[in-house]
């Protein structure tokens, strides 16, 4: 039996992906199932449903290692058109699990504020008053360009917040630099990476919900459930 993390699937303009992603009629052997794979039109769009709570798919325009991007068309509708939408498309995002957790890669986090509030913001925070009938919303730097130790200014406690995708530095007009296209990075946990690096055909969990790495009589379980398994 060949091991999982080795496994390599087919995937139209997407070429060849594998662990932690996979196909949708292989699920199975991956954390995130990629639809159409199997279509024989190179560039036939391929998908992915993020979220067991919502039907709704996302064109994946590319797969790096350990990174799938992807478009939410409404997003970049609303962008396009400045909508105040824009502050209120919450992408949801795939729950975390004892094998992995996902993140927007390059995100900022967008304050939505009511008109009553009142402090000082911090050098660096920017407002926009369009949206001046619904909220005030206010933002700092991308996730990229914010120290790990920064904190957000307390006057913003009593916002709600949402994190949106960016595609630069953060500019005194957010349709500039906010982007319907997001990167998603999906994280293996710290004992999963083990798992993989010490040659175990998969991470992967028990009847329990545990992370189960193969090894000694937990071989057996891994094996009935990677056997069909088949790459190319």
């Amino acid at each position: 039996m060949e091991s999982v993390k080795h496994l390599f699937f087919k995937c139209g303009y997407l070429g060849q992906i594998k662990l932690p992603f996979t196909t949708i009629d292989q699920p199975h052997c991956g954390l995130l199932a990629i639809h159409d794979c199997e279509q024989h039109y190179q560039h036939a769009p391929r998908t992915v449903q993020l979220s067991n709570s919502t039907s709704k798919q996302y064109t994946v325009l590319q797969i790096e290692p350990r990174t799938i991007i992807i478009t939410d068309d409404e997003q970049d509708h609303y962008l396009r058109n400045k909508s105040c939408k824009t502050f209120s498309n919450n992408f949801t995002l795939h729950h975390n699990t004892p094998l992995a957790s996902f993140y927007i890669k390059y995100n900022i986090t967008i304050f939505r504020c009511n008109h009553s509030l009142r402090g000082s913001l911090h050098e660096g925070f920017n407002k926009y008053s369009n949206c001046s009938h619904q909220y005030h919303i206010y933002y700092g730097y991308p996730n990229t360009e914010t120290p790990l130790d920064s904190k957000w200014p307390r006057s913003l406690a009593p916002c709600s917040t949402i994190q949106l995708a960016t595609q630069a530095t953060s500019t005194v007009d957010p349709f500039q630099f906010l982007s319907g296209n997001i990167a998603i990075e999906v994280q293996l946990t710290d004992d999963c990476e083990r798992c993989l690096l010490d040659g175990k055909p998969q991470c992967s969990l028990d009847t329990e919900g545990k992370l189960n790495c193969a090894k000694g009589m937990q071989f057996l379980f891994l094996y009935f459930q990677v056997k069909n398994c088949v790459g190319e």
